[in-house]
């Protein structure tokens, strides 16, 4: 198999301690899931030659330089892209790889997908998320979809989201609840008083506003809607491609609900409760 370097830098200015080399492996991989009884064809970042249904989180130091070789297990090109520090010459071939070193300036939240339509269209992004140490993370990939679309983004008879787009999946991590009281990425869990930190990618189609039952929470990085930095909120709004990361302090225990505020997106199929609704669990 050829194998083509590709080396992407910025160069960050730093009186600081040398700064430390994260060695990763990403896996491009395409296969089809049943969400809610029904067949999606999504596309993913996958940390193995294993297809299975959930983005890779990279989770860096505040001094972390990370070397990454992808490998493009699609028979379709695809890109490695990353607003505002990777966009341009990228490709990786069919079948090929490609290495890219990742140096970002600051602590936050970032989000890297493919830039072709059948990749982020199928689901194709995820998060690297850089400082904040010592907390629990927990991370929410909120993405919505059609099932007939997504086999025509498969099969290239489409490459735009339509005007009418109705998509019949809202999920979370590719989980719909109530699987999504399983997931343990996704599922928060703590005690009161703890630090808790949660990323929220919206990697969909349509803008997305979260509500939050029994608590509000402090907005640390916003990716677009930066007026909302140091908010304190139970409810907030995430555009397409945005992410937030938002602080919990529990002052309470018990378990509450999260949920997109819009009725159609905690349904499956019609049938409430379902969708992207999200559970807190918290112990005294």
């Amino acid at each position: 198999m050829k194998r083509t370097f590709v080396l992407f830098s910025i160069i960050v200015l730093t009186f600081t301690a040398k700064a430390n080399i994260v060695l990763d492996t990403l896996f491009i991989n395409k296969d089809t899931v049943t969400i809610t009884g029904f067949n999606y064809e999504i596309c993913v970042f996958n940390d193995s030659a294993n297809f299975k249904p959930l983005n890779h989180v990279f989770e860096l130091a505040a001094d972390d330089t990370l070397q990454l070789h992808i490998i493009n297990n699609d028979t379709l090109s695809h890109t490695f892209t990353i607003d505002g520090f990777i966009s341009s010459g990228n490709t990786i071939s069919a079948l090929g790889t490609a290495d890219f070193q990742v140096v970002l300036p600051n602590n936050g939240a970032y989000r890297y997908y493919s830039d072709v339509p059948y990749g982020k269209l199928l689901g194709a992004s995820g998060v690297i998320l850089k400082g904040y140490p010592n907390y629990p993370k927990f991370y929410w990939n909120m993405f919505e979809q059609s099932d007939t679309l997504s086999y025509e983004i498969a099969d290239l008879s489409v490459s735009n989201t339509p005007i009418d787009y109705t998509p019949n999946v809202f999920s979370i991590n590719f989980k719909t609840h109530p699987a999504l009281i399983t997931d343990m990425q996704a599922k928060v869990i703590g005690n009161v008083g703890d630090t808790l930190l949660i990323t929220v990618i919206n990697s969909g189609q349509m803008e997305h506003t979260l509500h939050f039952h029994g608590y509000h929470v402090t907005i640390m990085n916003a990716t677009m809607n930066t007026k909302m930095l140091g908010w304190s909120k139970d409810s907030f709004p995430l555009e397409i491609g945005e992410i937030v990361v938002v602080r919990l302090v529990p002052h309470q225990d018990g378990l509450y609900p999260v949920h997109e505020h819009n009725l159609i997106n905690v349904t499956n199929f019609g049938v409430y409760p379902g969708g992207m609704l999200n559970i807190i669990d918290i112990q005294p």
